[in-house]
């Protein structure tokens, strides 16, 4: 059973009041419409004009994925100093780091900056790793050329990550 103090369920509370305003739509890539429920609860059943490729689907920048990830984090801590055996954010952090170090063109970016946002500690070898992958980064833009699109949001996300990691490396 949890326990939340006054204090996670009035962070939970102005969180949530903070996401439902339409100021922060664009963060989850739903800037387009009056409200998220528009979305979220649309359906091809109810709504036969609907169909996937019928709307243009917005770009979700890796700085949106950042904010969003800390304003996750932010929650999650709240709710975890209520519940002392909690391992959530070892288990996110777990998977994060999984997808990061994989190639996958789709999720390792975002994994990367998720890998970053979240990490509460960090090796050497986590730090080599993204390093690695921003080399083979370069090698590919140096034979392919600087147009390729998957390339520059690696780019991104690597220097995100080791922006966030950097500060807990020891001296």
């Amino acid at each position: 059973k949890i326990y939340s103090t006054e204090e996670t369920k009035q962070v939970l509370r102005l969180c949530l009041t903070e996401f439902s305003l339409p100021k922060f739509y664009l963060l989850f890539g739903i800037s387009k419409v009056k409200s998220a429920a528009v979305i979220a609860f649309r359906s091809s059943y109810r709504d036969r004009s609907f169909s996937p490729g019928s709307y243009e689907r917005e770009t979700f920048a890796l700085t949106s994925l950042e904010t969003v990830t800390e304003a996750l984090l932010e929650i999650m801590e709240a709710c975890m100093r209520d519940i002392p055996t909690c391992k959530w954010l070892d288990q996110w952090t777990e998977l994060a780091q999984k997808f990061a170090f994989q190639y996958n063109p789709s999720l390792q970016p975002r994994a990367l900056v998720v890998f970053g946002c979240i990490s509460k500690r960090v090796s050497h070898g986590q730090i080599k790793q993204i390093i690695r992958i921003l080399s083979k980064v370069y090698g590919s833009i140096c034979l392919k050329g600087p147009d390729n699109y998957n390339s520059q949001v690696l780019i991104e996300a690597t220097v995100i990550a080791l922006t966030k990691l950097q500060p807990l490396l020891n001296k």
